[in-house]
């Protein structure tokens, strides 16, 4: 201390500094007689403390209190009282009860707590709006901003809560156009599990102010997965089964999952699998099917498939008048039939269920003509039918053929 006060600059500041408050009260005690305090040689201070927040008590259930009012107060008092106030203006508590009044923007008077002993503060009003509360229920928007690792998708988001109920003013719940949740998946490998908060938008797309979101997060789970394709399975055959058998049904996996890249996927309609062996079968048989991958195709699911075949005795039947199409005539060219008749009889055998449905018209004859010349042809005649039905015997066997061009 005794250092402290032979150091010349420190006394220099202490003085200015008494020298400066003697000023002020003398100063404004002249100032506040001049204006009428109505007594005479007292040394009093006039000061505002400015842009004070007021806090409004009114019925939070009904209204909502539109802005943040706030009022200018006048202090007076001894001078020394007054700039105490006003350094210690936090203290001071402004409040406005609006609680008996309804929608509407009003004039209400201020009262306050806090006010230092010997400081007066003169009266006045300040302008509040409350607005009648409103809500209602909307459904979570999720935003994913960025992109996946290449070769990667998002997939379907699941978000809890799937809505929440926003209340506040009228207007402000009536801007609200959507309610978003954003993350961000740029780069993402894996499956993400996050929480977001939740933002009111306007149709502008801004944050709507004053509304209340009766949850601030959502849990969001983001799958990220590789671009697949559900496709059914294409089946192949070969061989004969056993002399007087046939299939009645096949029954096997309904569809498989195919991954790979987006233009393998695009072209996939069906998937194929091991070509399937009938030969001399004369019973019922399960076979499990292995998948391979395929061009483009990073994986399938399963990867291991079973086929069903049903095997039953078979049955004949005989149909009359299959008319017998020609196919593969060049351009200009036309076609005389030399025999008798332009229809044959085509003997098939089959699963009695199967057969006993087959029609004329599911039997499909005819004779390709593809590079044959002008002139006279003896064409054998070839009949396509449906999966399983086995074509015996065509009557007759060939069709003879005027060719011309």
């Amino acid at each position: 201390m005794d250092r402290l006060l032979q150091n010349n600059t420190i006394l220099k500041i202490v003085a200015a500094l008494l020298a400066l408050l003697l000023w002020m009260t003398v100063h404004s005690g002249q100032e506040t007689n001049t204006a009428g305090n109505g007594s005479a040689g007292f040394a009093g201070s006039t000061q505002s403390l400015n842009d004070k927040a007021v806090t409004v008590l009114y019925d939070e259930r009904l209204y909502s209190l539109v802005g943040e009012p706030k009022v200018n107060l006048t202090l007076q008092g001894p001078a020394l009282d007054v700039l105490r106030a006003v350094a210690t203006g936090g203290s001071i508590e402004v409040m406005a009860d609006a609680r008996r009044l309804g929608e509407g923007t009003h004039e209400v008077e201020v009262f306050t707590r806090g006010t230092p002993p010997g400081v007066e503060i003169t009266r006045t009003t300040v302008a509040i709006t409350l607005e009648k509360n409103a809500n209602k229920e909307m459904a979570i928007t999720l935003v994913t901003e960025g992109k996946p690792k290449e070769g990667l998708n998002v997939g379907d988001a699941v978000v809890n809560p799937k809505a929440v109920v926003i209340s506040g003013p009228q207007s402000a719940v009536n801007d609200v156009v959507r309610v978003v949740a954003t993350i961000d998946v740029d780069e993402a490998q894996e499956n993400l599990q996050t929480s977001a908060p939740l933002i009111a938008l306007n149709q502008a797309g801004k944050q709507v102010e004053g509304v209340h979101l009766s949850q601030e997060r959502a849990e969001v789970n983001v799958p990220i997965t590789r671009p697949s394709k559900s496709v059914p399975l294409q089946l192949q055959f070969k061989g004969d089964l056993a002399p007087g058998y046939a299939v009645e049904s096949i029954n096997q996996t309904g569809s498989v999952t195919v991954f790979g890249s987006a233009a393998a996927l695009s072209s996939l309609s069906a998937y194929p699998v091991p070509v399937i062996d009938l030969t001399g079968l004369s019973q019922n048989t399960r076979l499990p099917l292995k998948l391979a991958n395929i061009e483009g195709v990073t994986g399938v699911e399963p990867q291991e498939v079973e086929v069903e075949i049903k095997v039953v005795a078979a049955s004949e039947r005989t149909f009359a008048g299959v008319p017998v199409k020609v196919t593969g005539l060049s351009e200009g060219q036309s076609y005389t039939v030399l025999d008798s008749s332009d229809t044959v009889s085509v003997t098939v055998a089959g699963a009695p269920s199967l057969v006993e449905k087959l029609t004329a018209q599911d039997l499909h004859a005819y004779v390709d003509v593809t590079n044959q010349p002008a002139g006279r042809h003896q064409m054998r005649v070839q009949v396509n039918a449906p999966n399983f039905i086995k074509v015996l015997t065509v009557e007759p066997a060939t069709v003879t053929l005027e060719l011309k061009k």
